[in-house]
């Protein structure tokens, strides 16, 4: 008794630290992780652009970001801060329109661009998705364009997911006066909340048949009563994995790591224990009324058969002493 009082008290204060954690990390996270790049003044002589992650697809390999343009720099007229040109906007690496207009005297708009990332969501949730992206501002003059210093600058907040930044060498995909254009690598990396969630989720589903194996192996070795409610209960734990999978945060695809680490052997751990306690229930169960029926009967039939043997054997000595 006092083992289990001790082993009851550790697993409580167990999942109270577990809890603690994760907590912490959702707060910490929703407190720290919001990134406002574009808190400075605007440059004088150059268009000052800004982005901001709106959602990540990592099973498409897409990170959705809003582009404002916030100040025209040397194009910008100083009373209204309107354009007194028109600019033009080109932007790498994403899967629609690469370059937009903004007309002179307008108030441009946000516009919705998706960023081609390279990452592997197989690899959740400890995969990383990054883009390297290039942003040139142009004017046209005399028919020529020409190149506006650009000035990049932004702001993240997407639940569950940390961003990061830093310049890196351009390609040649963009080129300007025979160099290339400097990019800016974005990095989109899961929270540490939500990596604390979904191992938490992973770790229940493999509790789930240590339990089951446990009951059909104490059943099996006769040590407690065999119940055959019990396997309804171990069925109802085996359907319960794939919704515990589904559940997982950022939905992983099938055919992930955790799937060949996890996923696969808490399902063939349910199965076996299913298996181990149908085996104690054919072991230590009474039989059924059909078989006590049919074991009755063979009884009686033996019985009535003796007698019927007695007789034989009583008339064959009688007509062998009468000779």
């Amino acid at each position: 008794m006092p083992g289990g009082r001790a082993l009851v008290i550790v697993i409580v204060a167990a999942f109270a630290v577990l809890y603690g954690v994760v907590v912490a990390l959702y707060a910490w996270h929703e407190r720290n992780t919001t990134v406002e790049g574009c808190n400075g003044e605007a440059p004088a002589d150059a268009v000052l652009i800004k982005l901001t992650p709106e959602s990540v697809n990592a099973s498409t390999d897409r990170i959705v970001t809003n582009l404002e343009v916030l100040s025209f720099g040397p194009i910008g007229a100083d009373e209204t801060g309107l354009l007194t040109e028109p600019l033009t906007v080109l932007v790498s690496d994403t899967d629609g329109p690469r370059t937009f207009t903004i007309a002179q005297d307008e108030i441009p708009s946000p516009q919705s661009v998706n960023f081609i990332t390279t990452g592997f969501i197989e690899q959740w949730p400890f995969d990383a998705h990054t883009v390297d992206i290039a942003v040139v501002s142009s004017r046209e003059v005399d028919g020529v364009g020409e190149v506006i210093p650009t000035v990049l600058c932004g702001s993240a907040h997407v639940p569950g997911w940390d961003f990061s930044s830093q310049e890196v060498a351009g390609t040649n995909e963009i080129v300007i006066d025979g160099q290339p254009v400097t990019q800016v690598r974005i990095t989109a990396t899961r929270s540490g909340a939500t990596i604390a969630f979904g191992i938490v989720i992973l770790v229940l589903m493999t509790v789930l048949p240590v339990i089951g194996l446990t009951v059909a192996i104490v059943a099996y070795r006769g040590l407690r009563k065999v119940e055959a409610t019990l396997m309804s209960w171990l069925a109802a734990m085996l359907f319960a994995t794939i919704p515990l999978r589904t559940f997982l945060p950022g939905s992983p695809p099938i055919g992930s790591w955790v799937d060949y680490l996890v996923v696969l052997w808490v399902v063939a751990g349910l199965v076996l224990a299913l298996v181990i306690y149908v085996r104690a229930w054919l072991r230590w169960s009474t039989p059924g009324a059909r078989a006590s029926v049919d074991g009755a009967g063979a009884v009686a039939v033996a019985i009535a058969a003796a007698p019927a043997a007695d007789a034989v054997d009583s008339s064959t000595s009688g007509d062998g002493a009468a000779d």
